[in-house]
This record gives C-alpha cells, structure tokens and sequence, in this order.
C-alpha cells in the first residue's frame, strides 16, 4: 500500500496475513457474550464477554511478532494530543482505492465514503473505555467477574476489567465506529499491518452500509449468545474478504491452522497472567465467525452470506453448526434460577445465557478442547443467575453466589458434559476457602451447578475474597435449582429480559 498513514509512526516487522484479530461481544460473551461483548464491545461488534454491547468497533488486532509489549494495567493516560488534521487522516484516494477492492471481493455495494482517522494507542484505548462504559449498565462487567471467578475460569482476585484491557491494548490495530462511520486505525502500524487492518476494517464500513451494524448488535442484557452469534458473522465475513483481497481467495486459507495462529498469535502476545479463557473469548469471534462463513460460501457464495444477513443466527449452536441454522433449531428456554435456600437477602442482580461457544471456551479451561468440543456439542438451552446479598453494616462487602441450568440434546450429552465438570470440580460438593462451595448435579438431560456464597469486600477490580457457606447449604440451593426445570418464569425466549437486575 505504500505510506498508508501519513506522517505516522511506522514498525517494520512484515508477517503472513493472519489475521486481524480482534476483541469482543460477549459476549461473548456467553462468556464471548460475557467477555467479548460486554468488556470488548466499544471496539469489536458486540461481549462479552468474554467480551464479552453496539458492537461497534469491530477491532482489528496485531500479530504477536508485531505487538511491542504495553505499560501494564490497561489503557493509561492518553498520549498527548491528537495527530493534527493532515498526520491523522488517510488520503480519500487511499481510502477509495482499497475500498473498491474490498467491495469488489464482497459484493457488497459502497453507498458513501468512509471517514478515517489515526491515532495514538492510548487515545485508541480512551474511546474504548467510553464506549464500554456508555453502552454497559453500571455493575455489569462486576456481575461477569463473578460469573467467570466462581466457576474458577479466572483467580477470584482477578481484575477482571483491567485485565481485559491489558490483552486489548496489546492488540489493537484499528475498529470502524457505526456511531460515527469513521474507521479509526492506530498510528504505529507497519505496512504489512495497515494493509491488513485496512481491509479488514473497510469490510465492516460495507456491512454498516448494507446491514446497520450499530443496530444489529446493540447490547441488551440477557441476550449474549444471539449477540455472539452475530458479532461472529460480523467478524467471520470479513476475514473471509479480506483474505479474498490480501491473499486472492480466502479458501487458500487452512481453517484449522488459523485457529492454532490465532491462539499461538494472542498468546504470545498476552500479560502474563491473562486466563485462557479470555485469550480464547478473544479470538473466538473470528475463528468461528471464518468457518462459518467459509461453509456458507462453500454452499452458495456469497449470496448464501448475504440470506444468513437477512435472517441472522439466533445462537451460537446455530453458528457451529450450520445444518442447525438451516433448520433454525431453537434454543431451549430455561427459567432463571433462583435463590430463596440461599436464605433472605438474596437476589438475582443478574442473569443471561452463556450458549454453546461459551460453553465450549469454558469447558476448554477443564479439558482438552477436542473433549470441550464434544461435551459442549449437546447444548440445548441454558440460563444462569448472579445472585447477591448487600451488607447493611458494612457497604463495601457484598456477598455473591452463582446459580448455572443447563438443558441438553439427550441424556447422554449431559451425561458427557457431567464427566467433564466431575473431572474438575470432583463428584461430591467441594469446599473452597474462598469461593465457598461448588456443587454440581445431572438429572436426565439437565445439569446444574450452584457455587458460593462467597464475601467480596472492597471496591475496584478484584478485592478480598472469602468463602460465607458450607457444602450442606449448596445440597438444598442445587435441589431448588434443579427443580425448576425447563420455561417458566423468565424464559419466555432464551434471549428474553432477566428478572430482578439490580445496580
């Protein structure tokens, strides 16, 4: 491409197109729902959780060889001022050049211009973190913490928010802003890297053109799977093009070797302590997302891409499994758990679905994926429940407890999912210092799973963590869960409004 950015500060260091990765939905949430949605959303669509919001910013993200390592805890203080008017913008005719080519390989139509701008890596990381903390009501990215400690996929004293952040600022090449229609591209990209993010970018400037991306992935809370669904069309569709445009056909691309990249690439490239599960939350949107749309194509071109746009998938199972989504199989819906054995006080501040991505990246943390793969392939529906007790005396201490109900194909999928969790968590109850209890339960094709309570105390990311219950409590909270079955209160729809959400 040349000088791509103008006057900007350029990092020698070329590396096979592999991707632009980026964050997510929780999404993630799901844990994609969860992590990639919801942490991620200001600068990748959807989160999660995970990802885990608008989806907006689909961000772009860099190869490990090129990622110079960042100041830890997240995004610091802005780097000082912006790049003036002339250093901060990409000439139209570059813009305009790379953006037929990338409409040409998509054959989507290009209906206005896409505005442009470069910036520093920290201002980058201020408008994600305005982003997040417009589009995601206070104390949910908290409530996701709690979720992802209590089922011991990160240390209890993680700081969850901080944390994902960090794996981010290290990423990041770029995201296209629905809000605006502007792409936003950092200023230390070599040109290998400005190529690739360039395309990738302008393929998410085409789909808004078409498809009103801001709309279709707005966060709504208790809908992280369909989010995570469609953040991963929205990611896969454009690593297919921009790999039909860098490379000359996205099917010369081995979908399994970039999966290992991809997760080698993130990896390498993460702060030393950053949970499998959010490295694996982070890529998870554009592996799957590419071989989702790589089978699509394999169908009937991208006109199959294009009636999937029109009636998008509706969970993460329908994403994996594409015959699902031909059959559009519904999720089953199941009742939000409840909390009155945990006693008075109790209440459910948060609740959602984690889907079956999520259920495979959380499985992942207790297994070999081939085994997570497998035990995660029977979802059928699921519902989960934070729930929290306030202490009057003491505002800085709250206590938490996870209430999780899951409903598979069959008996045997639960059965195969049962083998999992027993092979981490044990058969029996289990007594944890600080997280509490954790106990588990299958009945048929229903498994569920209760841990804590557990008090947190002070405020920010992580806080002291100490276990409030014993095992003989968990035994009747997990009988209450496990009876409330399928439907019922709050499952009119999978994705349907939680119930009793508090700040």
């Amino acid at each position: 491409m040349g000088a791509t950015l103008k006057r900007g500060r350029w990092r020698g260091a070329a590396f096979a197109a592999v991707a632009a990765l980026a964050a997510a939905p929780v999404s993630g949430v799901g844990l994609v729902g969860l992590v990639g949605a919801a942490v991620l959303a200001g600068c990748a669509p959807t989160a999660a959780p995970a990802a885990p919001p608008r989806a907006q910013a689909s961000a772009a993200t860099l190869p490990a060889a090129s990622a110079a390592p960042r100041p830890a805890g997240g995004a610091g203080p802005v780097d000082a001022g912006e790049l003036d008017e002339d250093a901060a913008r990409l000439t139209d005719g570059e813009i305009a050049r790379v953006l037929a080519r990338v409409a040409k390989a998509r054959g989507l139509p290009v209906r206005r211009e896409v505005r442009s701008r470069v910036l520093a890596r920290g201002q980058i990381l201020e408008r994600v973190r305005a982003h997040v903390e417009r589009e995601i009501p206070e104390g949910v990215l908290d409530h996701q913490r709690e979720v992802l400690a209590a089922l011991e996929l990160i240390p209890a004293d993680y700081d969850f928010t901080a944390g994902m952040y960090r794996l981010l600022e290290g990423r990041i090449a770029g995201f296209y802003e629905p809000e605006d229609a502007t792409m936003y591209l950092v200023d230390d990209l070599s040109e290998a890297e400005a190529e690739e993010t360039l395309a990738h970018e302008l393929v998410h400037a085409l789909q808004d053109q078409s498809f009103s991306l801001g709309r279709l992935l707005d966060f709504k809370l208790g809908d992280s799977d369909r989010l995570a669904a469609t953040h991963a069309l929205v990611e896969g569709e454009a690593m297919s093009a921009m790999f039909d445009v860098l490379v000359g056909s996205a099917f010369q691309v081995d979908e399994s070797m970039l999966r290992r990249l991809v997760a080698m690439s993130t990896a390498l490239s993460s702060v030393g302590d950053t949970p499998l599960v959010l490295q694996e939350s982070l890529g998870a949107p554009y592996t799957d997302g590419f071989a989702f749309v790589q089978a699509l194509r394999r169908d009937g071109g991208w006109a199959s891409v294009d009636a999937v746009w029109r009636a998008l998938p509706e969970t993460t199972e329908q994403l994996l499994h594409p015959e699902k989504l031909a059959a559009r199989e519904p999720a089953v819906a199941v009742a939000v758990p409840t909390a009155a054995a945990l006693g008075p006080g109790f209440r459910v501040v948060f609740d959602d679905v984690m889907g079956e991505q999520a259920l495979r990246i959380a499985f992942g943390a207790y297994a070999h994926r081939d085994a997570a793969i497998g035990a995660a392939a029977g979802w059928g529906g699921d519902r989960f429940a934070v729930v929290r007790r306030d202490d009057p005396e003491d505002p800085s201490r709250r206590e938490f407890a996870l209430a999780w109900r899951l409903r598979f194909d069959s008996a045997a999928d639960a059965a195969e999912a049962g083998k999992l969790i027993e092979r981490r968590f044990g058969k029996a109850c289990r007594q944890r210092p600080s997280l509490g209890p954790i106990a588990w339960t299958a009945r048929g094709s229903d498994v569920a799973i209760v841990a804590g309570p557990y008090a947190r105390r002070g405020g920010g990311g992580g806080g002291e963590v100490s276990a409030t219950a014993t095992c003989a409590g968990a035994g009747k909270w997990l009988a209450e869960v496990m009876k409330g079955g399928a439907g019922g209160q709050g499952a009119g729809t999978v994705a349907g409004a939680a119930v009793g959400r508090e700040k």
